[in-house]
């Protein structure tokens, strides 16, 4: 009989998938600083294995900052989602792929967390005219419009924050729209956004 063997030289590629799943592990778990530290090994290796420009490369600095962010370590996820933004933007195209819009969005909540609102507005509005073109490019029609419809709310909720009240109801309301096309009436979603959209109203009148 023959005995098969793994092929060796595909070990390095996988240690940092393996990697990354194990810092996956950890967040499950409710270990944050060992997903830290795992995610922080994954994105190494994989640097090694595929270069710094693979997406998942991209996915593991993704979900570090994520990570970070949930920490409240807002300046740091920034620098992690802006490393991945700039894989994105090489391997998927810029104004194209929707990842790279998800992206966008995590930067402009790190901005948002900054203070930095004006800059959140313009990386969400660049996120929104990406996903708004990707619509109904994927199998996943409803999900990809509940992602438009995020990306409105807090394109809207912004607006908000900076006094443009007339932009965020209009948003706001154009968000309810797609929500309401897809989720049911008591969803947390809607009720959210309904309340912003009171909120935005009592303000401009």
């Amino acid at each position: 009989m023959q005995k098969a063997h793994p092929n060796r030289g595909m070990n390095k590629y996988m240690a940092g998938i393996t990697a990354h799943n194990l810092a996956v592990v950890e967040v499950l778990s409710g270990r944050d600083q060992g997903a830290i530290s795992q995610f922080e090994e994954a994105i190494a290796l994989k640097e090694a294995a595929f270069g710094p420009d693979h997406v998942e490369v991209a996915l593991s600095w993704d979900e570090l900052g994520i990570q970070l962010f949930a920490r409240g370590e807002f300046e740091e996820a920034l620098q992690a989602f802006k490393e991945a933004h700039k894989v994105r933007n090489k391997q998927d195209g810029p104004q194209t792929h929707p990842m790279v819009a998800v992206v966008l969005n995590n930067i402009a909540c790190c901005n948002f967390q900054l203070k930095n609102y004006r800059t959140a507005l313009l990386e969400l509005q660049e996120a929104l005219e990406i996903q708004q073109k990707a619509v109904g490019s994927s199998a996943q029609a409803d999900l990809d419009l509940l992602h438009v419809a995020i990306v409105m709310c807090n394109c809207g909720y912004l607006s908000l924050c900076l006094k443009l009240y007339d932009d965020a109801r209009s948003l706001l309301e154009e968000a309810l729209l797609i929500q309401q096309s897809v989720l049911d009436d008591n969803h947390r979603a809607i009720r959210d956004t309904l309340s912003n959209i009171d909120f935005t109203n009592a303000f401009h009148s």
